[in-house]
């Protein structure tokens, strides 16, 4: 489960800056390229051949902007800004990505995302993709099997003592290795990964040479030296792991006896985690978000979270029809407290069918924000 900042996103003001018209674009006749923008994915990743996506559209990049000052906004909104953004301003580019990822990695990845950089307060969304989709998008991302090699076992205890003295732990975690992080890079994946996302070869490479296989990375090029080289990849790829610890199940609050109204939940759920992506376009000048005129490959639901009017007036279903967010879901609960406990799953590894947790890519709700969201809708959704 990830750590760090609760959840908050600028909603109304950074939609309202970032508002301009996307430009209309020419289908690409690559069907993984399409596919990769179909779904977006350039929103957050730097992508070989991909465009780059429109000022509204560019998730990473405005609020890398803002956290670097280059942002066009008053200084003062900017000061406001920066805290909140900050930790969205990281993303790991997917240029040369065939060159140090399992094509098949990749692939089960887009269908079942997982937690691979404990810094980043982001996570790869759970997309509407299928089987094939997954299947042609890996095979655009590493159109060319990745090179592997033997690596010796009997080198893992020379490596651990070079991963010791460059300090690596500086960056990366490295779970169930005994290695303790010193402190995490917001991209530096947790290497317990590394050795089911990379072929050996790649992982030597990433030490000794790291543009080789990652043109855009921040990693320094560690040793300059082959045979060490190779030891800490045999650490890397061989050292004994113990079992990850299993995440604990999110608690179900029981509900609040007191009172609660509406300026309460605004205030501290859909004003934080919701507004960003499911605003009326009038209220945020701009398109509203993904969550209200579609994207990530969704299509517009016409949710608004942004007012109390918005939230009583629902979402459109799969059919067009416009149904109410507080009616019962698959387990009997209102729906929209079955998105807030299916993200919680989600965070563990799970998925609830036919539920899209919520908020999308970002970290679960607390207990007692869903308890609060629950015990409104139970008490009437008071005004």
């Amino acid at each position: 489960m990830k750590r760090g900042p609760a959840l908050w996103v600028l909603g109304a003001l950074i939609l309202a800056a970032c508002a301009e018209p996307r430009a209309n674009a020419t289908p690409p006749e690559d069907p993984g390229l399409a596919l990769a923008l179909r779904f977006e994915c350039n929103r957050c990743h730097a992508l070989d051949g991909a465009p780059p996506p429109a000022l509204d559209a560019d998730c990473v990049g405005c609020h890398r902007a803002i956290a670097d000052g280059s942002f066009d906004a008053p200084a003062e909104a900017l000061r406001d800004w920066t805290p909140h953004v900050a930790p969205l301003a990281h993303a790991p580019s997917l240029r040369g990505a065939g060159l140090r990822l399992r094509r098949e990695w990749i692939e089960q990845f887009l269908l079942h995302p997982r937690d691979v950089r404990p810094g980043l307060v982001m996570t790869m969304p759970r997309l509407a993709m299928s089987e094939a989709d997954a299947a042609a998008l890996a095979r655009w991302l590493a159109p060319s099997p990745a090179p592997d090699e033997p690596l010796d076992p009997s080198l893992v205890e020379v490596g651990r003592a070079l991963y010791r003295a460059h300090r690596c732990a500086r960056c990366h975690a490295f779970d169930g290795s005994g290695e303790e992080a010193e402190a995490l890079d917001p991209l530096a994946p947790d290497l317990r990964h590394a050795r089911a996302r990379m072929p050996a070869a790649a992982i030597v490479a990433q030490i000794r040479a790291p543009r080789s296989v990652a043109p855009d990375g921040a990693m320094p090029a560690l040793v300059s030296d082959d045979a060490q080289a190779r030891a800490l990849a045999a650490f890397v790829r061989h050292a004994p792991l113990s079992a990850p610890a299993a995440a604990p199940p999110a608690p179900r609050l029981p509900l609040l006896e007191r009172p609660v109204a509406f300026a309460e939940v605004e205030a501290r759920v859909f004003s934080r985690a919701c507004w960003h992506c499911h605003s009326d376009p009038d209220f945020a000048r701009g398109d509203g978000g993904p969550g209200n005129r579609g994207g990530f490959g969704f299509a517009g639901r016409g949710v608004d979270l942004s007012s109390y009017e918005g939230i009583q007036s629902g979402g459109l279903g799969a059919d067009g029809v416009r149904a109410s967010l507080f009616a019962p879901g698959p387990s009997g609960a209102p729906r929209l407290v079955e998105t807030l406990l299916a993200r919680a799953l989600e965070e563990r590894g799970g998925a609830v069918p036919g539920v899209r947790g919520m908020p999308l890519g970002l970290p679960a709700l607390s207990a007692e924000d869903v308890q609060l969201v629950e015990t409104w809708i139970a008490q009437g959704r008071p005004r």
